[in-house]
């Protein structure tokens, strides 16, 4: 008993003692490494003979993977299928996520529904509806309605103006139905008066546009610094219009048919140019000698000259403005102050039956177009802008002030008081313009 409990104590110690004497390492673990090797052996040769008799008798389910091909093209048009409807049950989930979040975009506190987001409610925080007559009736900014349009006829798809009104404080003092869909009679954009709708309007931007024809046109309004030029944009690609192809930015002066209405001048252009300059130029002293009496007695004692310029095509024009200004009672301070330069024969005369001074030199304005322009930026109307340059250059250099203006303008009443007024704002400015809106030229 006491050898054997010797033993079995000095194997668990890694190490045997029997009467003193030492036995082998690999003698202590001789019955594990057996065991092992029986296992390894046994799992061995039932690996072999179980793969002998898989290939040797397939079983019912590896018979049934051998599929044709039809089958095949069957099983992956399910499997496209099922595919598919989880594609499709995905983004039904997430359209119906993003509808929830805007839904509570466009709720208030209150529980009434936004008639715009809030994502944009420094763009368009409400909204209301101005007759276009009414509108243009109210605030005179140039624009008036085409002449088969009066006041008392409609302009389909037209009628009206959309006002938008971009922060709390711009709104009326009643806004029911311009910020909510839901707190007036109906859900519509209120109709409003010019006067009413655009009260607490500290800052109103007019902008007119127009689909031509019902044209695929889109109007973006963005967020941004102020600007007050329109950006046009067009699926253009330099000769046709192509919607296949990303919208850019075009020039003005490119049409929805891609026509180019303001290309840059050829080289022919540009020398007829230069020779005009060039005569401007070596006239300029005798021409200038001509001019001296007549500025100094249109200028008169508050040193003002007022400056047309006018062909045979715009005589019409001419002849209109001085009924009007006859009719208002301020023809007699037209006749006085004005100095028309005619650009041909035939204004010359014109304006001297008007009994109205008038300058006109064949060398500087022989190749001046004696009809009207036929439409804006046609060759007609870029030598009639030049001979206007030249004109407010030549009397401003002999150092009087000039008020030019076109010829088919008309006087409402005598404007040079107000700009002689020394208590007007505008009196210590140099330059005034009154911005027809177009900078393409």
């Amino acid at each position: 008993y006491l050898e054997s409990y010797y033993t079995m104590v000095s194997i668990r110690n890694g190490s045997s003692y029997r009467g003193g004497s030492r036995s082998p390492l690999w003698l202590a673990y001789l019955p594990q490494i057996v065991m092992l090797f029986l296992v390894a052996t046994t799992c061995f040769y039932f690996g072999i003979f179980l793969g002998m008799r898989m290939n040797a008798a397939p079983s019912e389910q590896s018979r049934s993977t051998t599929l044709s091909v039809d089958e095949v093209e069957a099983e992956v048009l399910r499997r496209l299928k099922l595919q598919q409807k989880e594609v499709t049950s995905i983004a039904v989930d997430n359209i119906k996520e993003k509808e929830i979040k805007n839904k509570d975009n466009k709720k208030k506190d209150d529980g009434h529904d936004r008639r715009f987001p809030k994502t944009i409610s420094k763009i368009a925080y409400g909204s209301a509806l101005i007759s276009k007559n009414d509108f243009i009736q109210q605030f005179d900014y140039g624009i008036p309605k085409p002449p088969s349009k009066r006041e008392h006829e409609t302009d389909p798809g037209k009628d009206d103006v959309l006002l938008l009104y971009g922060s709390k404080k711009s709104l009326p003092d009643v806004s029911t139905g311009i910020v909510h869909t839901n707190d007036g009679p109906t859900p519509d954009i209120p109709h409003l008066t010019a006067t009413y709708a655009t009260k607490n309007c500290a800052v109103m931007n007019v902008i007119y546009t127009d689909t031509h024809g019902g044209e695929d046109q889109c109007m973006a309004i963005v967020g941004n610094y102020e600007s007050y030029h329109i950006q046009r944009w067009l699926r253009f690609d330099g000769t046709t219009v192509d919607k296949s192809i990303p919208l850019h930015a075009v020039g003005r002066g490119v049409q929805s048919n891609g026509q180019d209405k303001f290309e840059a001048p050829s080289d022919s252009y540009a020398l007829q140019n230069q020779a005009l300059l060039k005569t401007y130029f070596d006239r300029l002293e005798e021409t200038m000698a001509i001019l001296k009496p007549m500025a100094e007695s249109c200028a008169g004692d508050d040193n003002t000259v007022i400056v047309m310029v006018c062909n045979t095509g715009q005589s019409d024009l001419l002849i209109n403005f001085f009924c009007s200004a006859d009719v208002r009672g301020f023809g007699d301070v037209v006749r006085k102050k004005l100095l028309i330069f005619a650009t041909d024969e035939g204004v010359l005369e014109i304006a001297k039956g008007l009994g109205v001074n008038v300058f006109y030199d064949e060398k500087i304005f022989e190749k001046m177009p004696e009809e009207e322009a036929k439409r804006y930026g046609d060759r007609a109307f870029t030598q009639m802008m030049y001979a206007k340059i030249v004109t407010v250059q030549l009397i401003n250099r002999m150092g009087y002030d000039v008020l030019f203006q076109d010829v088919d303008l008309v006087w409402y009443k005598n404007p040079l008081p107000f700009f002689h007024d020394k208590e007007n704002p505008s009196h210590n400015f140099d330059i005034l313009f009154q911005d027809d809106g177009a900078r393409s030229l």
